[in-house]
């Protein structure tokens, strides 16, 4: 695998040797991507990739495809898969990289992490920072490493595997809280304080037991809701965009453009191009 370039800062773990039938883990870092980094260009590595993007936007190109990511995008990429970031504006995306090997072909789809379980994994790298970084697991962090990359490769598989996982279903608060969201709908209404007074609590002790459990607020879960059904609707239907603002609360087709390229980088028009353009393969 090629060095990595100076527009990446690498950080955790190196030249592993973690192991589990047909698996192995190799390197699995924290890359902030730098200003220059849309010059690195297109690349490939002799592994699989899984990259979890923590923060920032833009599209990450690879097999004839451009995918706009954000947080929470779970991607998968090939060995020997050319794939190329490209940053949008805003703030400078991280993401957490897995680079691992497989014995046999694997069919892992790309999708999108919960905020609960983003806070797990941000839980985990935690404890991996503080362990302190370096290039293999001797001695007396072996297990403790180890323990941790198996639990963070575990929930990922759940999400990029067909087969559901019990471990990324969400807790009783976020169930409760979306229930209240599709039951009352995406109008203009909808505000945090009008889902927590449904629930019987103030915002502020909603917000916090939801914060601790799911990792985001009511107004995050709203924000998220609205965007899931405008992605819905750009993909599978032929309305207008102002038409797809309407349906989830947004009378003013400005605001509601504003509103979701800061939810996902991109316009709703430059989205749904995106996503329906043709594909290889």
């Amino acid at each position: 695998m090629p060095d990595e370039p100076p527009e990446f800062r690498p950080v955790l773990l190196e030249d592993l040797e973690i192991r589990w039938p047909g698996f192995r883990i190799r390197r699995v870092a924290l890359n902030q991507h730098m200003p220059r980094v849309e010059r690195f260009g297109e690349h490939v590595h002799d592994c699989y990739q899984v990259l979890l993007y923590l923060r920032g936007r833009g599209l990450q190109h690879f097999g004839g495809s451009s995918v706009p990511v954000g947080r929470g995008s779970l991607l998968v990429i090939p060995p020997e898969q050319a794939h190329r970031f490209e940053k949008s504006a805003g703030l400078r995306p991280v993401c957490l990289v897995i680079d691992f090997e497989s014995d046999q072909p694997l069919l892992w789809r790309s999708t999108s992490m919960t905020g609960r379980d983003l806070a797990r994994v941000e839980r985990w790298l935690v404890a991996l920072h503080q362990l302190g970084p370096v290039r293999s697991t001797p001695g007396e962090q072996a297990i403790p490493v180890a323990s941790l990359l198996l639990r963070l490769m575990n929930l990922v598989r759940g999400y990029v595997t067909q087969t559901p996982n019990a471990a990324i279903r969400p807790g009783p608060i976020e169930q409760s809280v979306r229930g209240v969201i599709e039951a009352t709908g995406l109008t203009a209404n909808l505000v945090p304080s009008a889902v927590a007074a449904s629930m019987g609590r103030t915002l502020d002790h909603l917000n916090r037991q939801l914060r601790a459990e799911a990792g985001l607020t009511v107004g995050g879960a709203i924000h998220r809701a609205r965007r899931e059904r405008c992605e819905d609707l750009l993909r599978r239907t032929d309305l207008l965009i102002g038409e797809v603002g309407a349906a989830v609360g947004f009378d003013d087709q400005n605001y509601f453009a504003r509103w979701f390229r800061k939810q996902t980088g991109q316009t709703p028009k430059r989205w749904r191009e995106v996503m329906l353009a043709p594909r290889a393969g």
